[in-house]
């Protein structure tokens, strides 16, 4: 499945809001160290593995998509 993600400053965690999955971190945007966390929360939500998924678009974007392989 596509899930879209809106990625947000903060420790809260993921939530659904208006079809769209609300992540926070507060890991730095450079070298992808915010983009690998963003994964292993996403990861953590689904409760899939970090392998499975693959960032579809918005590598610099605080929007984006990601395809999580369905259970």
């Amino acid at each position: 499945m596509m899930v879209k993600v809106r990625v947000m400053k903060g420790t809260d965690p993921p939530h659904m809001e208006n079809g769209v999955l609300m992540v926070h971190t507060n890991e730095e945007r450079r070298n992808n160290v915010a983009n690998h966390d963003v994964i292993r929360q996403i990861s953590s939500h689904f409760k899939v593995s970090v392998s499975d998924i693959r960032l579809i678009s918005g590598m610099k974007s605080k929007r984006k998509v990601f395809y999580i392989p369905e259970s």
